[in-house]
């Protein structure tokens, strides 16, 4: 679940201590979409499922080694860029945001139609329900939610345990890093290396998770909490695919109408006994509220940067939510899987600003108009490739933005800042040419002409 917008800071003041940010890092990576997108892998991959949750987790390891300098700097990466690169470079990465916003969002939307289809709603009632629910809580006040959304996590969480503990699963859960490692070796190469690079990019990149390390207060405190939650990270990752597999193997998961429905499904079956209709509503209820949760702090953060698409409204509050609204619900009816729809868009991300990352880690300077012709040819080209895969047009390699887009744009801005250096370079020679040569004589020692300089001599 991400919480702010990149560049916002927690608090005023440095008060966080090591267990308060690691509550944040975990709160941020652990979502509706982590929860259901694992079990929804598990189903079709087994433990090999458990990637995403481990890129996530060594992406906060990646964050800890940094703690130290972001919060000795504190500032987040993407506020040094636009420090760096000038506001219009600043500007442009703040409405790409959007576009791994956008992924985050339809998992939410997607993850929660799939939940009220177990009620019985339709696609098109579960979606207009989600949709008008979202716009509205997130123009309300949220802080108050936040601890119930919490809440809801902790149950499920807790829930799976207790599944795990009545099939007799628990030894699969402590024995799952093997497992893991197992089923990772015969998964074709170009998937994992995609979501690895993915996520551990993005976490150890985002803004909303670097703002916990600049609030903590001490440097130690933040390199404390980013360890403390990837260990957290860790073993919960295995748990949502331990449960899966357990209950695959004795039938709890027999009947499903969608694979998103795995862990909500667990859940009922695990509470309910004999009786699954007692269970359902509250299930159901537990999971949605985390979703719109999850939802609602995202689409805030997007209305920020959709409202600076245009001037002052009346309407702005609605419109600014409606459109992000509009463009996640596109994307969630394309039916991936929860995880590939946060990938995916993530990677369109990653690809149009990851050249400007590349070149502050290479110690490169490059002008506003370079870094805007990397970001340029990176969004386009790598939106071009999303829709080329989303069409069915023609077939691409999942990876072909990350490892050939990305290596490209970065060409481009290279190439570009060459170009900049050469035409200042001409421009210094022309107008060094056409400046007036002076006589000897007519400047004195001093640099300055006689009559303006103490050395003119006598009148």
């Amino acid at each position: 679940m991400r919480v702010w917008m990149a560049g916002d800071t927690i608090m005023a003041e440095r008060t966080l201590n090591a267990s308060q940010v690691a509550s944040m890092l975990v709160s941020t990576s652990c979502g509706v979409g982590f929860l259901l997108g694992t079990g929804e892998l598990a189903l079709q991959q087994g433990m090999s499922a458990c990637l995403y949750p481990f890129a996530t987790a060594l992406g906060l390891t990646v964050l800890a080694l940094v703690a130290r300098s972001l919060w000795t700097d504190g500032q987040s990466i993407w506020t040094r860029f636009d420090q760096r690169y000038g506001a219009s470079v600043g500007s442009r990465v703040a409405l790409l945001s959007l576009v791994w916003m956008t992924g985050v969002l339809a998992a939410q939307i997607r993850g929660g139609c799939a939940l009220l289809a177990l009620i019985g709603f339709t696609p098109t009632a579960g979606l207009m329900l989600i949709d008008g629910t979202l716009i509205a809580l997130s123009i309300m006040r949220l802080s108050w939610l936040s601890a119930g959304f919490a809440i809801c996590m902790l149950a499920s969480n807790a829930t799976l345990v207790g599944s795990l503990v009545e099939a007799g699963g628990i030894d699969v859960w402590l024995r799952a890093p093997v497992h893991f490692v197992e089923a990772l070796q015969q998964q074709a190469p170009p998937r994992p290396g995609l979501t690895l690079i993915s996520i551990v990019l993005m976490v150890s990149c985002g803004a909303d998770y670097q703002q916990f390390l600049i609030a903590a207060r001490t440097p130690a405190a933040a390199r404390a909490g980013c360890i403390l939650a990837a260990a957290i990270v860790f073993a919960l990752g295995f748990l949502p695919a331990c449960a899966v597999i357990t209950a695959s193997a004795v039938g709890h998961l027999d009947h499903l109408g969608d694979p998103a429905q795995a862990i909500p499904v667990l859940l009922i079956h695990t509470l309910s006994g004999n009786s699954a209709s007692m269970a359902r509503i509250p299930v159901i209820i537990m999971l949605v509220s985390t979703a719109l949760g999850s939802g609602c702090a995202i689409l805030r953060a997007m209305s920020g940067a959709t409202a600076t698409l245009g001037g002052p409204s009346v309407m702005r509050p609605i419109w600014s939510r409606f459109l992000p609204v509009v463009s996640a619900s596109l994307v969630a009816s394309r039916g991936q899987g929860l995880v590939e729809t946060m990938v995916d868009l993530n990677v369109i991300y990653i690809t149009a600003v990851g050249p400007l990352l590349g070149l502050s880690l290479l110690k490169i300077h490059a002008s506003d108009k370079a870094a805007n012709s990397g970001i340029t040819t990176g969004c386009a080209i790598a939106m071009t490739c999303y829709l080329i895969r989303w069409t069915n047009i023609a077939v691409l390699p999942e990876a072909t933005a990350l490892f050939f887009v990305l290596p490209l744009s970065l060409v481009v801005a290279l190439a570009s800042r060459r170009r900049v250096g050469a035409s200042s370079t001409a421009l210094n020679q022309s107008s060094a040419l056409h400046q007036p040569d002076p006589s000897p004589g007519a400047l004195s020692a001093g640099g300055l002409p006689p009559h303006l300089s103490g050395d003119s001599g006598g009148g």
